[in-house]
C-alpha cells in the first residue's frame, strides 16, 4: 500500500514503530547513515516559551544611573529599565492611556520622573515593582526635557511653552520659573557642583542662578540648533560647558566670567551627541600597560594630557575623540551600528574614571565601548525591526570513545538577521549579541555549518560572506551573483566522531547559494583549517573565492531557498515559479521537480529519516513529497495565509511551520493533523529553526522567542494530576469509612465529584429511612415486652425472659441512635462562598435531571432555610439559577401530583373488595363489622375526593368564562355518581358490575 501511494513505510506506521530503520529495505534513506539523526519515540505535543526579547528602545531619550547601573530607555511611549551589565530588561514604567515623552532618573536610581502626553509629571518609586507616588501638572504645554540635580532633591523641566521650571521633588511644588528663551526649551542640565541650571533653546544656551533666580550668562556660538550638551571637569569644582550643534561645530564655554567662549571646534559633520571623558585615569592606564590603539597611543605620547576629551557622534558614521585644548581629533573609530552607521547619542557611563561609553545608533541598538581600547565591548539590542531569519548554532559534544554512538547536539546561540546589514550572534540566555560587520547592504539569508564553526550570510550587496562563529571575524568572501542572495546551505553531514571531524577539517567546505538572479551556485571553499587561519589574519577582507564550482539556472523566477540533504547527496531548491526542484549534489544535475503548489514556494526541508521533503508555499499549505517519483504525499492545511517556513522535528514524524497569520503550527505527518498551535507572535513569523528540543522564532513584530519542547513536562503534569486525583478519591472513601461524612462531602465538592456526592447523600438518605423504620419497630417491640412483663400471672423464668428481650431491644435502639448522623444544615453553613456557589451550580444541574431532582430539592430547601440572605445574594448569577430551578421544579411537582393521584387507585381496588385498609384506627374504638364498614366508607370517600376532586377543587379548576348553570349540572352529576358508588359498595352482591346496579336502580 505504501508503495502504491508513493510514501516510505516509516511515514505510515504508528509513531511508536517509526524509527530510521523503518524505510524500505535496500532503499537509500536521506538521513545521515552514520547515526547522527536524532530519534525520539515520543511525539511532541507542546512547546513553551523559555525566553523572549521584545526590544527596549524605539527612539527618544536614553539616560544612565551610575549608582544602580540601570539604563533608562523609551520604548513605545513606555520607560524601560535595563541592567547595563546583564543587558536584561528589569522593569517597565508606564501609565495606561498616557504615553511617556521624556524622563529622568535620580542619582540613587530609586526614583523616576517621567513626563506624559497629558502634560502631567509623575513620580514613580523604583522598588521591586514600580509604584506611582504622585502626579502633578507641570507646564501649560508638553515638557521637552527633565533632569535631576546631583542630590536628587530638585527637578528641572524645559517645555514647549518656552519656560524652564525647577521643582522640589519631595514637596512637588515649583521653586523657580525661568522665562526669556525665544523658543522651545529643548535641553536642561544642572551644574554638577553649583545651584545653577543650563537650558538650551534653538541656538542659544543660558545659565540661570537658583540663588538669585537670575540669568547670569547667555552663550551664543552656534548657527544651527544645539543638539546636545555636557560638562567637562577642569579641576575640582570648576567645569566647562561643551555643546554640539547641527552647524557642524562643537563649542566650549566657561561657566564663569560671563560665560565666554573658550574654543570652537569645526568637526565637519552634523553633531547629534557629545560626551566628555576625564583623562587622568586613562592616561595612567596607558602608561602602565602596553594596550594598542589610536587613542591609547595618543594618551601614552602625552606628557600632560588635557583634563578631559570630547567624544562626538554624527551623521558620518564615526565616533571621534577631540582635544579641547587645540581642537584636533585624536582618535576615530568607525560606527558599529547598522543603517549606514549613523549615530544619535553618546553618553559616558563612568564619569569618574571614563572607562566606558554608550552609543545609540539610527538602527535603535545600543553599543557599550571600553576605553582606552576604544572598542565595542557589548551590544544591547534595543529594537530589531523585522526579524527575517534566525538559525541556531549547533554545538557538538563528543563521546568519550572515538567510536561512540555519535555526537550530542545542543544549541545555546543563534544567528539573527534583522532588516539591516549587520547579522547578530545572540545568546539564548540574556540575549547578549555580537555583530558580524562587513556587508554593505541588507542581509536576507544565512546558514550555519553542521559543526557550528562557520556562518555564511548573503544579502542585497550580491555577495556571500563566511564568518567564524567563535570570534565573529570574516574568513571568506564569495562574489558572483548579480542580484540579492536569498538562500544558502552548507553540506549537512556531521562527523560521527572526533577522528572523522579532524579529517574533515583538512577537506574543502562546500556551500550552495541561491539568488534572486534565478541561479544556483555550488562553491568549493578552502578547508576549515585555512579558513580559521584566514579569519585570524583577515581584518576586513578575508579570503576571496572568485568563481563557483557549478552555476545553473535553477528556476524561472527568483530562488527563495536552497537546502542540502542530510546525507550530502541531494539539493532542493524552491522559487517563485511554484516549483521545488531536486538536484544532485555536488554535481548540480537536475533529478526532478515537484509541481503542485499554486503560489511561490518559500522554504523546503528534508526529512531526517525518510526519502521525503516538505515545502512551504504562499498558497497557505505545507506539502510532503516523495523523492522517488516527486509526487505529493500529504497536504497540511490549517494556516490562513502564506506559509513562510517549515522544519522537521528530530523524530522525523512531525513538522513545524510558521506563517503570515502569526501562528506556529505543529503537524503529525502520519495523519496530517495539527497537533498544536502556538500564538506567541502578533505579526508575520518569518523564520523558525529547531535543534533538538530547542526552537527559536522571529517575525515582523520584532520579537525573538526561545522555545523548548515541554511534552515530557506536560505528560508528567498529567500523571501528577491523575495521581493527585486518585489520592483524593481514596481520601474521600477513607473519610466516609471513618465516619467523617461531612468532610468527605466537602472534599468531593472541591474535586468536582458529583457522582461520589450523590452516593454519599443517597447512602445518608437510605440510612435515615432505615433508622426511622428500625426505631418504630423497636419501639413497638419494647411496648410489647413491657406489656408482657406487666401482665399479672407472669412469673419466674417467663417474666425474666420478657424483661431481657425488652432490654436487648432498647439497647439496639440506643446503639443505632449513637451512629454517625450527617447534619446537612451544619454542613451547608460550613461551606465557603466559593464552595456554596459551586454547590448551587451543581444542584441546578441536578435539578434538571429527573432522577437527581429529589436530592437537589432537598438540598435547595436546606440552603434556602439555613444560609443567610446576604450570603445567598453574593452568589453570582443567582437570579438566573432560581429561574431555571423554578422552571424544572414546576414540572417535577406536576409529575409527583400525578403519581400521587394514581396511588389512590390502590385504595379504590382494595376498598371495593370490602377488605380495604382503614385510614387510621385507634385501639379501643368501635369493633366488629360496623367499625370496618364505617372505616371502609370513609376511606372510599377520601379516595374519590382525591380522584375526582372536591366541589371546591372542581370550582377552582373550571374556566371563569363558563356558564354557572353548567357548573351546577356538573357538580350534581358528580354527586350522583358518588352516591351510586356508595350504594354499590353497601349492596349484598358486591361482585355485580357497577353499571348493572345503576340499571336496576333506574327501572320503573
Amino acid at each position: 500500500v505504501s508503495s502504491s501511494i508513493g510514501i516510505a513505510p516509516s511515514a505510515l506506521v504508528p509513531h511508536a514503530m517509526a524509527t530510521p530503520s523503518s524505510a524500505v529495505a535496500g532503499s537509500e534513506v536521506l538521513a545521515d547513515p552514520q547515526g547522527t539523526a536524532e530519534a525520539a519515540p515520543l511525539l511532541s505535543e507542546a512547546w513553551a516559551v523559555d525566553a523572549q526579547h521584545v526590544g527596549c528602545y524605539t527612539g527618544g531619550k536614553v539616560a544612565f544611573c551610575e549608582k544602580s547601573g540601570i539604563l533608562g530607555c523609551l520604548c513605545s511611549e513606555e520607560l524601560h529599565l535595563v541592567d547595563a551589565s546583564s543587558k536584561d530588561p528589569t522593569q517597565q514604567v508606564a501609565q495606561e492611556g498616557d504615553g511617556v515623552l521624556t524622563f529622568a532618573l535620580d542619582p540613587s536610581g530609586q526614583n523616576a520622573c517621567p513626563s506624559h502626553r497629558s502634560g502631567l509629571l509623575r513620580h514613580f518609586s523604583l522598588g521591586e515593582k514600580p509604584a506611582l507616588v504622585r502626579s502633578w501638572k507641570g507646564h501649560d504645554q508638553v515638557v521637552a526635557d527633565i533632569c535631576f540635580d546631583a542630590t536628587g532633591a530638585l527637578v528641572a523641566t524645559g517645555s514647549v511653552d518656552t519656560t524652564a521650571k525647577v521643582w522640589d521633588f519631595s514637596g512637588y511644588f515649583c521653586t523657580h520659573n525661568f522665562k526669556g528663551h525665544p523658543g522651545i526649551v529643548s535641553l536642561t542640565r544642572f551644574h554638577p557642583s553649583r545651584l545653577q541650571l543650563v537650558t538650551i533653546s534653538d541656538t542659544e544656551a543660558r545659565l540661570w542662578d537658583l540663588e538669585t533666580s537670575q540669568c547670569v550668562g547667555i552663550m551664543k556660538n552656534h548657527l544651527a540648533t544645539v543638539s546636545s550638551l555636557c560638562f567637562g571637569r577642569v579641576k575640582k569644582g570648576v567645569y566647562e560647558l561643551v555643546t554640539g550643534g547641527r552647524d557642524q561645530v562643537v563649542s566650549v564655554f566657561k561657566l564663569e566670567d560671563r560665560c565666554s567662549t573658550v574654543r570652537s571646534i569645526p568637526v565637519f559633520e552634523i553633531i547629534e551627541g557629545v560626551a566628555t571623558v576625564p583623562t587622568k585615569d586613562l592616561w595612567q592606564t596607558c602608561a602602565d600597560d602596553r594596550s594598542s590603539g589610536e587613542l591609547s597611543d595618543w594618551l601614552r605620547a602625552q606628557s600632560k594630557p588635557p583634563p578631559y576629551l570630547i567624544f562626538t557622534v554624527g551623521n558620518k558614521g564615526a565616533v571621534r575623540a577631540w582635544n579641547p585644548a587645540d581642537g584636533k581629533a585624536v582618535a576615530t573609530q568607525d560606527s558599529p551600528h547598522a543603517a549606514k552607521g549613523q549615530l544619535r547619542q553618546i553618553h559616558c557611563l563612568d564619569s569618574a574614571a571614563g572607562t566606558r561609553l554608550l552609543t545609540v545608533g539610527e538602527d535603535l541598538n545600543l553599543m557599550v565601548w571600553t576605553l582606552p581600547d576604544f572598542a565595542v565591548a557589548s551590544h544591547i539590542m534595543g529594537h530589531n525591526d523585522e526579524i527575517v531569519h534566525v538559525q541556531l548554532i549547533p554545538r557538538i559534544s563528543w563521546q568519550e570513545s572515538e567510536t561512540g554512538v555519535g555526537p550530542e547536539i545542543s544549541a545555546d546561540r543563534f544567528v539573527c538577521i534583522a532588516n539591516d546589514e549587520h547579522p547578530r550572534i545572540v545568546n539564548c540566555e540574556g540575549f547578549g549579541a555580537s555583530l558580524l560587520r562587513g556587508h554593505t547592504d541588507v542581509v536576507i539569508s544565512c546558514d550555519v555549518s553542521p559543526d557550528g564553526q562557520w556562518i555564511a550570510t548573503g544579502g542585497k550587496d550580491q555577495s556571500v560572506r563566511v564568518w567564524s562563529a567563535s570570534d565573529c571575524k570574516i574568513a571568506c568572501v564569495l562574489p558572483g551573483h548579480s542580484a540579492a542572495v536569498s538562500g544558502l546551505s552548507f553540506a549537512k553531514r556531521r562527523p560521527r566522531n572526533v577522528k572523522v571531524a579532524a579529517q574533515q577539517e583538512q577537506l574543502p567546505l562546500l556551500l550552495v547559494s541561491g539568488s534572486q538572479d534565478k541561479t544556483m551556485k555550488i562553491w568549493e571553499l578552502p578547508s576549515a583549517a585555512k579558513l580559521a587561519e584566514a579569519s585570524s589574519k583577515a581584518g576586513d577582507s578575508g579570503l576571496k573565492v572568485k568563481k563557483s564550482k557549478v552555476t545553473v539556472i535553477a528556476h524561472a523566477k527568483e530562488v527563495n531557498d536552497v537546502l542540502v540533504s542530510p546525507n550530502n547527496k541531494l539539493i532542493a531548491s524552491c522559487g517563485q515559479d511554484k516549483l521545488v526542484r531536486i538536484w544532485k549534489f555536488p554535481e548540480g544535475d537536475l533529478l526532478g521537480e515537484c509541481a503542485g503548489h499554486r503560489r511561490g514556494v518559500w522554504s523546503v526541508a528534508f526529512s531526517p529519516i525518510d526519502q521525503v521533503i516538505a515545502s512551504a508555499s504562499g498558497d497557505a499549505t505545507v506539502r510532503l513529497w516523495n523523492l522517488k517519483d516527486f509526487k505529493a504525499i500529504r497536504s497540511f492545511q490549517g494556516h490562513s495565509s502564506a506559509v513562510l517556513r517549515v522544519s522537521f522535528l528530530g523524530n522525523g514524524m512531525q513538522l513545524m511551520s510558521s506563517s503570515v497569520d502569526g501562528l506556529v503550527k505543529l503537524w503529525h505527518i502520519r495523519t496530517a493533523e495539527c497537533a498544536g498551535t502556538f500564538e506567541e507572535h502578533t505579526g508575520k513569523v518569518w523564520c523558525i529553526d529547531i535543534v533538538g528540543k530547542r526552537m527559536v522564532s522571529g517575525g515582523a513584530d520584532s520579537k525573538l522567542c526561545i522555545w523548548r519542547d515541554s511534552t515530557q513536562e506536560l505528560e508528567k503534569q498529567r500523571q501528577d494530576e491523575r495521581a493527585d486525583v486518585a489520592m483524593k478519591d481514596s481520601r474521600i472513601s477513607l473519610l466516609v469509612r471513618e465516619g467523617k461524612v461531612e468532610a468527605a462531602l466537602t472534599l468531593a465538592l472541591d474535586l468536582s465529584r458529583p457522582g461520589q456526592m450523590k452516593q454519599i447523600l443517597v447512602d445518608h438518605t437510605m440510612d435515615m429511612v432505615g433508622k426511622s423504620m428500625f426505631k418504630k419497630t423497636s419501639q413497638a417491640e419494647i411496648e410489647v415486652a413491657e406489656a408482657e412483663t406487666s401482665k399479672k400471672g407472669v412469673r419466674g423464668k417467663k417474666r425474666r425472659l420478657a424483661e431481657k428481650r425488652a432490654a436487648k431491644t432498647k439497647g439496639q435502639t440506643e446503639d443505632s441512635s449513637d451512629r454517625t448522623v450527617i447534619d446537612l444544615r451544619r454542613w451547608v453553613l460550613s461551606l465557603s462562598p466559593i464552595q456554596l456557589e459551586k454547590l448551587v451550580n451543581l444542584l441546578e444541574e441536578w435539578n434538571s435531571n429527573r432522577r437527581m431532582a429529589p436530592l437537589a430539592q432537598m438540598l435547595f430547601g436546606i440552603i434556602l432555610l439555613s444560609v443567610p440572605s446576604p450570603k445567598l445574594s453574593a452568589i453570582e448569577g443567582l437570579n438566573a439559577t432560581c429561574g431555571n430551578v423554578l422552571s424544572y421544579s414546576s414540572r417535577h411537582m406536576a409529575r409527583v401530583e400525578s403519581l400521587l393521584q394514581k396511588t389512590f387507585l390502590f385504595d379504590l381496588v382494595l376498598q371495593s373488595g370490602g377488605v380495604g385498609l382503614s385510614i387510621e384506627e385507634k385501639p379501643g374504638d368501635e369493633t366488629g363489622a360496623d367499625a370496618i364498614a364505617d372505616s371502609a366508607e370513609v376511606a372510599l370517600k377520601r379516595t374519590m375526593d382525591v380522584l375526582l376532586g372536591s366541589a371546591a377543587d372542581g370550582q377552582n379548576d373550571l374556566d371563569d368564562d363558563e356558564d354557572e348553570d353548567i357548573h351546577a349540572e356538573e357538580h350534581e352529576d358528580e354527586a350522583s355518581d358518588e352516591d351510586e358508588l356508595v350504594e354499590a359498595m353497601e349492596d349484598d352482591t358486591p361482585d355485580e358490575p357497577l353499571d348493572i346496579k345503576r340499571r336496576k336502580k333506574t327501572k320503573p
